[in-house]
C-alpha cells in the first residue's frame, strides 16, 4: 500500500468515525428540526500494533501501513474491518468508475 493510498484510508476512516451519534439522544426539536449536530462523537478506531497488542491511536498519530490495515471498530463480541473495508471501496471505484489516485 502506497503512503498517498494510507493517507486517504486514514482520512476516509476518520470521517466515517466522525459521524457516531446516539440515536437514545433528541436530535430532533420543535416542528421536526434537526438538531443533532454537533452531537456527533469520534467511534474509537482500534489497530494491532506490531508487539501484538490493541491499542487506540491518538488523532494524527503516524501508523505503519501494517498497523493501519489491522484497523477496526470494535462492538461487543463483533468487529468492522473499517480500512479494508474502505480499501475495498477504493478498489471497487478504481477497477469500476475509473478513480485515479
Amino acid at each position: 500500500m502506497n503512503k498517498k493510498r494510507l493517507e486517504l484510508l486514514i482520512k476516509l476512516e476518520s470521517l466515517v468515525g466522525n459521524e457516531c451519534y446516539n440515536a437514545n439522544t433528541q436530535n430532533w426539536g420543535a416542528g421536526g428540526k434537526f438538531e443533532g449536530k454537533g452531537r456527533e462523537f469520534r467511534y474509537p478506531l482500534t489497530v494491532i500494533g506490531k508487539d501484538g497488542k490493541k491499542t487506540k491511536p491518538k488523532p494524527g498519530e503516524r501508523l505503519s501501513a501494517d498497523v493501519a490495515a489491522t484497523g477496526h471498530y470494535a462492538f461487543g463480541a463483533n468487529q468492522l474491518h473499517i480500512i479494508r473495508a474502505l480499501d475495498q471501496v477504493l478498489g471497487y471505484l478504481e477497477e469500476n468508475h475509473r478513480l485515479q489516485l
